[in-house]
């Protein structure tokens, strides 16, 4: 990467004195009686939203892990912690498999998943779709797609999809089943924009794959806008009486989602993250999403636990334009996947 892209990032890059920091729970927020999914939840702010959530009484509470003996470590720190042993001795937290560049993993522990509340007679409250990558360097998942679309936006989509009937099935008049995924602030930002919606014939998800228009700087923030999208469709076809769908953004937070990026990039991630949140209170701003907000937070982005708009283009024209088209793409794609899957939404 050459100098003069470097400063481009950095000029562009947020001031720590935008940094924005993430108030306290509302003092009765509990999840005591409700179980509780997340994603990713080996490290970083995975880890500590799961570990938050037991703290706040819920149980069981899902956790994934590409690697199962980090899986089980995980499992028994959260256990052990003093607050959870005190607050919530007979938490149950049981571990999955999960690695969301393969399809045929997403598959396995949806189904899997599923499943097993079935057989156990199960609800599924709350599920926090977390996982997702960074980076600025070309990577194609075993899939074919590039990395960060497939993880953050493609395996998501069809996670969400998988387990949306299972939450519809939880709701009870007592608690509304919830779907909060994590988007991202960064697709506020230049390299995260678009001006406009493409036309009908280029298939806007393929050209993400050519490796030649791959622009590192602006792929983080065009993947979490697809995700943006997805999930504005989405919660626009659900009613919210059913499952409650909203997207949440912890900010700036310093966590190892950074670790795949190259060394030139540290001093620039450092300067961004001075004075950034720590994943134990961007925690509390996915329990926010997930549990403190109701009904009126449907297909709404709430980054720092604060209601915030969306981008200029996510509310334009042709942003409407944009998310009809890549509603319909992503659905070609997962159609491929798993046939059938895109009928859960009416």
């Amino acid at each position: 990467m050459t100098c003069t892209s470097a400063r481009t990032w950095l000029d562009i890059a947020p001031s720590p004195t935008r940094i924005m920091s993430i108030p306290p729970l509302p003092a009765n927020t509990s999840l005591k009686g409700l179980s509780f999914l997340i994603t990713g939840a080996t490290a970083g702010l995975g880890y500590s939203t799961a570990l938050l959530a037991l703290q706040l009484g819920a149980s069981p509470v899902y956790i994934t892990a590409r690697n199962a003996a980090k899986g089980t470590k995980t499992l028994e720190s959260l256990l052990a912690d003093p607050v959870v042993k005190a607050k919530n001795p007979n938490a149950k937290v049981e571990i999955y498999d999960l690695d969301m560049a393969r399809w045929e993993s997403v598959l396995a522990f949806g189904d899997k998943f599923v499943k097993d509340r079935e057989a156990k007679g199960e609800r599924l409250d709350i599920a926090v779709l977390n996982a997702g990558i960074a980076g600025v360097t070309w990577e194609q998942a075993p899939t074919g797609n590039e990395m960060m679309v497939q993880v953050n936006h493609l395996s998501t989509a069809l996670l969400s999809l998988l387990l949306l009937p299972l939450l519809e099935k939880s709701t009870t008049p007592e608690h509304t089943a919830r779907l909060t995924i994590v988007s991202s602030g960064m697709h506020l930002q230049r390299w995260g924009k678009l001006k406009q919606c493409p036309p009908a014939n280029v298939n806007y998800l393929q050209t993400l794959n050519d490796k030649s228009r791959f622009d590192g700087l602006q792929r983080y923030g065009v993947s979490k806008m697809l995700v943006i999208f997805f999930v504005r469709y989405l919660a626009a076809r659900i009613s919210p009486d059913k499952v409650i769908v909203n997207n949440v953004c912890p900010g700036v937070v310093k966590t190892s989602i950074n670790d795949r990026m190259p060394l030139w990039t540290w001093p620039i991630l450092w300067m961004m993250g001075r004075g950034s949140n720590t994943p134990e209170n961007g925690a509390r701003a996915y329990i926010y999403g997930a549990a403190v907000v109701g009904k009126e937070s449907q297909g709404q982005w709430y980054s720092c636990s604060k209601l915030r708009a969306y981008s200029d283009f996510v509310l334009s024209k042709e942003g409407e334009k944009m998310q009809e088209k890549e509603w319909k793409e992503t659905m070609e794609v997962l159609e491929k996947v798993r046939p059938g899957v895109s009928n859960v939404v009416s």
